[in-house]
């Protein structure tokens, strides 16, 4: 059975009103086409949902039961309207999210793009920054959505995450470099070596002090920065290594990932802080990001 949702608004009216005419009034329709859908509405039921019989109409039992689903049939529909049109508002809408420099070089442009294409109108705003700030950012209610590590205790009880990266951390030399060509290098080899680093707060940098500290080892930091491009220049031109994702070696020419042998490991995620309510761009991001796993 086919039922028109305008006849179950017409029969919410009435029942609202009490009366034919008023309910007319309120949805701006004739007496006699509000009278016919009623009637239509209970020969599709086989029900009878007024009684007539006095100045103002009432609802019979059925009538009530009736109501009460039709309340409830019509509010989801309205809820599924304003879904709708806030999906569509999302096309003209704002993405902002804060990433390290070297996910956001190597790694969410595709996964970024990708999710672009579906909404081609939606504006991005994407903030570099150091895995510990963006996770301070978040947990202060400055921004909705941003990249961190999910190795820290508070990961997942202070945060809705979604897993974007779970890798092997390697050493990036130039192609020229005596290491180039190994299969794997010990930690311990990193003391006095020359590397060129991004600075403290970095996921990539906070393994790194943790890996040398872990094996008393103290490298010869050349070069600080956060700034990507200096240091992939740095280490084209030999100024020394640095620590990264594969990813890098795999997307610059030139540059050669050389696998620790303690296999250190890194994992970062996408993330949003709990009881907190973000923009619909911010969500459905974070929703689709979930369903690329």
């Amino acid at each position: 059975m086919h039922m028109d949702l305008r006849k179950l608004d017409i029969f919410r009216e009435v029942a609202a009103q009490g009366s034919f005419s008023r309910a007319a009034e309120q949805l701006h329709m004739a007496q006699p086409a509000v009278s016919i859908a009623v009637r239509k509405l209970e020969e599709e039921l086989g029900l009878t949902l007024f009684d007539r019989g006095g100045r103002q109409v009432s609802l019979t039992a059925e009538g009530r039961t009736l109501l009460q689903q039709a309340l409830a049939i019509l509010e989801q529909v309205a809820g599924l309207r304003a879904t709708g049109s806030a999906l569509r508002g999302l096309l003209s809408g704002e993405l902002a999210i804060a990433c390290p420099s070297m996910l956001a070089t190597y790694y969410l442009p595709d996964l970024l793009g990708r999710f672009l294409v579906l909404h081609p109108q939606l504006r991005t705003n994407v903030t570099q920054a150091g895995t510990d700030r963006i996770r301070q950012w978040l947990l202060d209610d400055e921004i909705e959505l941003g990249v961190i590590s999910g190795s820290s205790p508070d990961a997942e009880a202070d945060f809705v995450t979604v897993p974007l990266v779970d890798e092997e951390i390697v050493l990036c030399v130039a192609q020229g470099h005596p290491w180039a060509g190994r299969s794997a290098l010990p930690v311990a080899e990193l003391h006095n070596s020359p590397m060129v680093v991004y600075e403290s707060g970095y996921f990539i940098r906070n393994r790194l002090d943790e890996l040398c500290a872990a094996h008393g080892v103290s490298p010869d930091l050349r070069l600080q920065s956060n700034f990507l491009p200096l240091l992939i220049r740095m280490l084209k031109q030999g100024l020394g290594t640095t620590i990264g994702l594969a990813m890098l070696a795999h997307q610059e020419p030139g540059i050669v990932a050389v696998p620790f042998a303690e296999k250190p490991r890194i994992r970062l995620v996408l993330a949003r802080r709990r009881q907190r309510t973000i923009s619909l761009a911010n969500q459905a991001f974070l929703d689709w990001a979930a369903l690329q796993l």
